[in-house]
């Protein structure tokens, strides 16, 4: 298993993850009127973003730095640990990249991961298996996404953001989602892999990647695909019961309603748990800090490590009221606390990429 044992984030709630729980605990969304470009000529208008126009890879450096300062790794330890990134993929990305390696001091990049909104869960599986199968003692993984004005406009042309200002995972009237900034950086370490290992902020201890291809952005109604990712996950993991899904839930009516048969069909027959899978609890928090693209799942599991430390769960905020084809038990209330030891995280992409992680208690 992974121990992460370091962790930064950057979200539109600010620099850190203090700024980060702060936003989620108060409930309210992350979400302005977009000034960072023009946007009178797309239905949409709002996003959940930083001020000015940060960089992107300037962004990854800082957390990288506070990520691995945090771990407490030396310079020696931090020149035999490779880079597993989550990024966009562009001409420039694999010179940036080895540009990012070199200057944290690291060995040098292992993977870019581009699966769309499930890339850095996929670099944090890429990341733990190399770790549980003693590849690697330590792997450090950084991504994720600035809202600019092309994917803006590429999302909001194809009519998947909604013109609401709200989104509403889950919840009947959604319209889609809202993009955000955010990003973030995490060290993963081998139980045993140096005496002075750290108190660890959390634990992988499953990892589960599907591709289906069923459709370019049309998911399988029933959820096959990210099933069967949650089904590998928690074998991997030892089938623990879980106690709280934070979900992908983008707000869309099609996306949102297989991913609820997913989870449903996935923790179908969890041990030890008489109500079954509907009772799990299950929140989406893009929509409070925004749905951040390759960045998601980094984002997410600092979201899943703080609800571990702070003893409560994120609720699923912009809901209007129940939907029958999401019958899901969401957290709707402040103050929750986790059921168990175990938490899922689960990101989805278009193409029918899928990955779902299960996190430990440390």
């Amino acid at each position: 298993m992974a121990h992460v044992t370091g962790l930064s984030t950057l979200t539109a709630y600010g620099p850190g993850l203090t700024a980060l729980w702060d936003g989620i605990s108060s409930g309210t969304p992350a979400v302005s009127p977009v000034t960072r470009f023009e946007t009178r000529h797309h239905r949409a208008h709002h996003a959940a973003v930083l001020p000015g126009d940060p960089d992107l890879f300037e962004a990854l450096r800082g957390l990288v730095e506070e990520a691995c300062t945090q771990a407490g790794l030396t310079p020696e330890q931090r020149a035999t640990t490779p880079l597993v990134l989550a990024v966009h993929a562009g001409r420039d990305t694999t010179a940036k990249a080895a540009a990012l390696a070199e200057a944290c001091g690291l060995r040098g990049v292992a993977a870019i991961h581009t699966a769309a909104c499930a890339a850095s869960n996929s670099a944090l599986a890429d990341a733990a298996e190399l770790i549980t199968y003693l590849v690697e003692d330590r792997v450090v993984v950084a991504g994720g996404s600035f809202v600019d004005p092309s994917m803006f406009a590429a999302f909001d042309s194809a009519g998947i953001l909604t013109a609401e200002g709200v989104s509403r995972p889950f919840s009947a009237g959604r319209s889609g989602p809202i993009l955000g900034d955010g990003a973030a950086a995490a060290v993963l370490e081998r139980d045993g892999s140096r005496p002075d290992l750290p108190g660890a902020w959390l634990r992988v201890t499953g990892w589960g990647n599907t591709s289906e291809a069923h459709h370019v952005v049309r998911p399988r109604a029933d959820g096959r695909g990210p099933a069967e990712a949650i089904t590998k996950a928690l074998a991997r993991a030892g089938s623990p019961r879980v106690g709280y899904v934070n979900a992908h839930a983008t707000a869309t009516p099609a996306f949102d309603a297989a991913e609820a048969a997913a989870i449903l069909r996935g923790l179908a027959g969890q041990p030890g748990d008489p109500g079954g899978a509907a009772d799990v609890r299950v929140s989406s928090t893009k929509a409070l800090h925004g749905h951040c693209l390759e960045g998601s799942g980094l984002v997410e599991m600092a979201v899943c490590a703080l609800s571990f430390r702070n003893g409560r769960l994120p609720v699923n905020a912009g809901f209007a009221g129940p939907d029958a084809d999401c019958p899901l038990n969401l957290v709707l209330d402040t103050g929750q606390a986790p059921e168990t030891g175990h938490m899922l995280s689960l990101n989805t992409g278009f193409g029918g990429v899928s990955t779902a992680l299960v996190l430990a208690a440390p």
